[in-house]
């Protein structure tokens, strides 16, 4: 009977994941800004692996994930990414069909945050406890924010909350095939970011401090499952990335100490966690201390966010992979008290979907430390991409020529971090079917002439408060 009911609890796990899904892609469909610079680099190496695939070339799919120089990353999501954009058929990535490939991360890493929460959790509590901890992880906007869009952060989530359960899963029964399995899951997030270790580091030491010394052989095991898997990437790659970890090292603007020492914990009030889980957390971190969950959840988002303030460059987007600890924080406080864990993730919700719909600006804002333009990826959906999709569709009736783009507008960062519009032109139109190259240099040779002006064009775009017309140099 316990069993029964305990699988029943966790069948509304699925529920909770599916109203999710079904809420994320109404959002994708509603969004049509212009993607992010480091978005746009994503997007654009993972039009490398698409184009093996077009090719049939498995084998240099293959050779670029593993070895391939493919800059300061290495590139497990550009590759995924690239095979699902690759299976849609479809040209554009700005479909929201090809971008739901970064949604499939959260709900990952919901369920398998939600196992550890009923691993640590014994009796008729455990399913209850998985159920909450899926709902909860579900309601984080930075992991909300980060899905809808083109960034490996997503993925590292789904696998440090993997990793954690796998590891829990071989303290419990160590085992060379859990062994395997660890190192596998290991090895995958370093193939998909460097800073998965600054997440995994302090939990995954204390998940299996007790069993080091005794199974020490297959520890050696799982690293060395990692190490095949990720080893060669980094062996290629290696003076690239001493130069990466060195700009790492170096930070960014001139903030004293303080400033470096509060910059994550304020973004886990306003942009990480928002303020209803920050107070829970806080609560509930109050409440449940010396429970092992609360044990767990204190080494995974208070050990990594001690490491990443030993980073000096920092951005809020790094302590995504951590957040999912609030979430066993929470059902360990609150395991035998369903109401509060009910109230909680109802206020989560209302405030995940208030500023998902309306203009409430909760980037993380920090000059002294990051002095570049804030990225900011919890955000309303926008009903404009800037013109972008008007230009396309005149040239789609115009004849063969390249294009040269006169006064060239600058994003502002108040729209989207980002490069100049001329940028995004090229790029789709190659996508679309309708490549023909894009000059901002009047030298260049070019038939046509699309030029921006302050004044009444045939396009306007309001969001920038200009407009732009096309002319062709050879119509009379």
């Amino acid at each position: 009977m316990q069993h029964s009911t305990t699988e029943g609890v966790r069948r509304w796990r699925w529920a909770a994941v599916a109203v999710w899904a079904a809420c994320s892609f109404a959002w994708l469909r509603a969004d049509k800004l212009l993607r992010d610079g480091d978005e746009e680099g994503h997007v654009g190496a993972a039009e490398l692996f698409r184009a093996d695939l077009v090719a049939f070339d498995l084998v240099g799919f293959i050779q670029r994930l593993w070895v391939g120089p493919m800059g300061e990353y290495p590139q497990a999501f550009a590759a995924v990414v690239g095979a699902w954009w690759w299976t849609t058929g479809i040209g554009d990535p700005a479909d929201p069909v090809v971008r739901a490939v970064c949604l499939m991360s959260l709900p990952i890493a919901a369920l398998a945050t939600g196992r550890i929460a009923g691993r640590m959790i014994s009796g008729p509590q455990s399913g209850l406890a998985e159920c909450w901890a899926t709902v909860l992880v579900l309601c984080v906007p930075l992991a909300n924010g980060l899905t809808r869009h083109y960034m490996p952060e997503g993925a590292l989530m789904a696998v440090t909350a993997l990793a954690i359960l796998a590891a829990l899963r071989w303290s419990e029964l160590p085992s060379l095939g859990r062994s395997v399995q660890l190192g596998a899951i290991v090895g995958l997030g370093l193939l998909t970011k460097q800073t998965v270790v600054l997440a995994l580091a302090v939990p995954l030491v204390w998940v299996m401090r007790d069993r080091l010394r005794s199974h020490f052989p297959m520890v050696i095991a799982a690293i060395a499952i990692g190490g095949a898997i990720v080893g060669p990437w980094w062996w290629v790659n290696g003076q690239q990335q001493l130069a990466y970890v060195g700009s790492s090292a170096s930070g960014q603007g001139g903030g004293d100490v303080w400033s470096h020492a509060m910059f994550y914990p304020q973004s886990l009030w306003w942009v990480g966690l928002g303020p209803v889980l920050a107070v829970a957390a806080v609560i509930a971190g109050w409440q449940g201390r010396g429970s092992r969950g609360w044990m767990l959840a204190m080494a995974w988002l208070v050990g990594g966010l001690i490491v990443l303030l030993l980073i000096p460059k920092k951005y809020p987007r790094l302590m995504a992979p951590l957040l999912p600890a609030v979430a066993v924080m929470a059902v360990s406080a609150w395991r035998s008290r369903p109401r509060v864990l009910a109230g909680v993730s109802a206020a989560a919700v209302v405030w995940l979907g208030w500023v998902s719909v309306a203009q409430v600006s909760i980037h993380a804002r920090s000059p002294g430390v990051d002095p570049g333009c804030p990225q900011e990826w919890v955000r309303p959906p926008s009903a404009t991409d800037l013109g972008l999709t008007e230009a396309v569709q005149r040239f789609e009736g115009l004849g063969p020529g390249d294009v040269l783009v006169r006064d060239d507008p600058a994003i502002p960062c108040s729209i989207q971090t980002t490069h100049d519009w001329s940028n995004h032109l090229s790029p789709l139109l190659r996508r679309r079917g309708k490549e023909r190259a894009v000059h901002t240099d009047p030298t260049q040779p070019h038939r046509y002439v699309l030029e921006w002006s302050d004044q009444d064009g045939e396009h306007e775009v309001n969001a920038l408060q200009k407009s732009f017309t096309i002319r062709d140099k050879l119509a009379p």
